[in-house]
């Protein structure tokens, strides 16, 4: 298969929709011969922060000489993105190969009477099969929705990370902070050291899980946390201290109170495989977070003299953390929003964060149909933000053209409301560089 082959098999597989259970999964890489038995394991989930973990755990490996894979979604411009060996991507021709290997797979399973697999099943025994080819040592794996039930719950991993737990997903992981934690809960397997960031009921559920199946609970504020914090637009230097005495100074170019929680897990994970695995040491690891990129997460970039910030802040807390760097960083400074909304997330949440009354706002689709309707979302806006400038676009790239031609030198232009609308922004502020 070419890698267009590929994503029209996937795009086909995608009208299964979202279907939780471990059936097909299980099926699937029984028929692979169980890739995912054949390298250690970090296994990552949370309501957010959970790629950034994913990202700095795998940094900090490979940065100690380790062969590591990452798996995580979803994916910004392309499905190469989902899949790293190390910092790389997957090749798009060895993304097409991998694909075209994972197929007669799904062929047997189906005339064996299993219901066919979702694209999130293929794309995970593809990663799981991609990881064993490439004799990784490690495979850091972010969650793809919940927990529980997610294709991705069929590991014995070495260390399970539970970033935090707010409302998101609803139709799938319940409507209470007590039933997503559930969801949250399911990765932790029996004796495997848990790191989590949750507080509150969350909390409590993943506590309780934890003792039931007597795995060590590591909790953020309990055993590590935040010494201290210094941050600039170029990223943060958080001391991050640990009930051992042992703490660490570290630096990362991703900013946000968020990502200071996140490196925090971070450490605590890596200090747990470092018990394990001499490769790995204090110094490397600190390297590792320092290396680490993760795209679409309050990303800044300059152009013709304006500040462009590419951010998800596609659900409450995610636009919380939004509104929280965003004052840190730029004070109230007047911006200029690009933004889409998915129709299941909390769209008032997400506008009361991140629009405030002197902004101007051009709502867009989203390319997926899930997308709320652009007049629909500009009406909202409106109606919530008075003072607010809204206007509707057709298309990302129309609306930055348009921010960028009506703002001035030293203006800031934000993109963010849906993580599958900065795909299209990244690859437009490419083609303006490239100019």
């Amino acid at each position: 298969m070419t890698y267009e082959q590929a994503v029209q098999y996937l795009e086909e597989a995608s009208s299964f929709g979202i279907k939780p259970g471990l059936e097909r999964i299980t099926a699937l890489l029984a028929e692979l011969g169980n890739p995912e038995k054949s390298y250690k394991i970090v296994h990552v989930t949370g309501t957010n922060g959970k790629g950034s973990v994913t990202t700095y755990v795998s940094y900090a490996l490979f940065n100690s000489g380790l062969r590591v894979g990452r798996f995580t979604s979803p994916h910004l411009e392309s499905y190469t993105e989902r899949m790293h060996i190390n910092d790389a991507n997957i090749s798009e021709d060895g993304f097409g190969a991998l694909i075209e290997r994972v197929k007669p797979a799904v062929d047997a399973i189906i005339a064996k009477g299993i219901e066919a697999p979702t694209q999130f099943e293929i794309l995970t025994a593809a990663a799981f099969l991609f990881f064993q080819e490439q004799e990784v040592d490690y495979a850091v794996v972010e969650v793809g929705l919940g927990g529980l039930l997610d294709s991705t719950n069929v590991v014995t991993p070495v260390v399970s990370v539970i970033t935090n737990v707010s409302i998101d997903h609803q139709a799938y992981c319940g409507n209470t902070i007590e039933e997503i934690a559930h969801h949250k809960a399911g990765i932790i397997k029996e004796g495997i050291p848990v790191v989590t960031a949750a507080q509150g009921g969350a909390l409590n559920v993943i506590e309780d899980e934890a003792t039931a199946k007597h795995a060590p609970l590591y909790v953020f504020n309990k055993r590590f946390g935040i010494g201290s914090r210094s941050s600039m637009k170029t990223g943060q230097m958080v001391t991050v201290s640990t009930e051992d005495g042992q703490p660490a100074m570290l630096f990362t170019s991703l900013v946000g109170i968020h990502q200071a929680v996140n490196i925090s897990c971070a450490l605590m994970t890596v200090r747990l495989l470092m018990d394990q695995d001499s490769s790995i040491s204090e110094e490397t690891m600190r390297e590792g977070f320092a290396r680490a990129t993760w795209p679409g997460r309050f990303e800044i970039k300059k152009h013709n003299d304006r500040t462009y910030i590419f951010d998800g802040a596609h659900n409450a807390a995610g636009a919380e953390a939004f509104g929280m760097t965003y004052k840190e960083l730029f004070k109230d400074e007047p911006k200029t929003i690009i933004m889409a909304i998915l129709s299941d997330k909390d769209e008032q949440a997400i506008i009361r964060e991140v629009v405030k009354p002197q902004d101007t706002v051009y709502t867009v689709p989203a390319p997926t149909p899930r997308s709320e309707n652009p007049l629909a979302l500009g009406k909202t806006i409106s109606d919530m933000v008075k003072t607010a400038e809204v206007e509707v676009s057709t298309t990302v790239s129309d609306a930055l053209t348009t921010a960028t031609e009506t703002t001035k030198s030293g203006d800031t232009i934000v993109v963010c409301g849906s993580l599958y609308i900065l795909g299209e922004a990244r690859a437009w502020l490419q083609q303006q560089d490239s100019h």
